[in-house]
């Protein structure tokens, strides 16, 4: 199944495959959106959909460091997630495990890939899944509203933050 939101996004769910593929392009620089997704002062401001506010952002952004975020809705229900840097090479590539707390057999593993491409940067986002079944968990609970959302904020974050 593919899904085409508009010509800077698309998120591939394979059927035969526990993975979540997504291409996103940003007008910014590589670096920019390098320390948009590993400072948490930046990080805060994008990550979910405009109605959960990031009310915890810690990330220590080094292979074996550890990263959590918790997002709190407006009646006050929290979701928290956490994960471990597995591989960090900077501007490049960022490999971390995705817990979201309450269901942490449900794990998963992201790479973040980032690319320089016409002007701008390319984000490969691979989210590997431990079974079909966990992933297909995961599209269910609205992830990818939630990530073409936050994808936005993430637009306007880069905006402000390159000028």
């Amino acid at each position: 199944m593919t899904e085409t939101v508009d010509t800077r996004y698309s998120c591939e769910i394979p059927a035969d495959e526990p993975v979540i593929v997504v291409r996103r392009f940003f007008a910014a620089p590589r670096e920019l959106v390098w320390r948009a997704w590993t400072e948490p002062d930046l990080f805060r401001r994008w990550i979910g959909p405009r109605y959960l506010e990031n009310t915890l952002v810690e990330m220590d952004v080094r292979v074996g460091g550890t990263y959590r975020f918790v997002q709190t809705a407006p009646d006050g229900g929290t979701h928290a997630f956490r994960g471990e840097y597995l591989e960090v090479d900077r501007p490049h590539r960022l490999v971390s495990t995705f817990v979201y707390e309450p269901m942490p057999d449900a794990s998963a593993v992201d790479t973040l890939v980032l690319e320089e491409v016409d002007g701008g940067t390319l984000a490969l986002i691979t989210s590997r899944h431990a079974s079909i079944e966990t992933r297909d968990g995961h599209v269910a609970a609205g992830m990818e509203g939630g990530m073409v959302e936050g994808f936005e904020r993430l637009d306007e974050v880069l905006a402000a933050t390159g000028s």
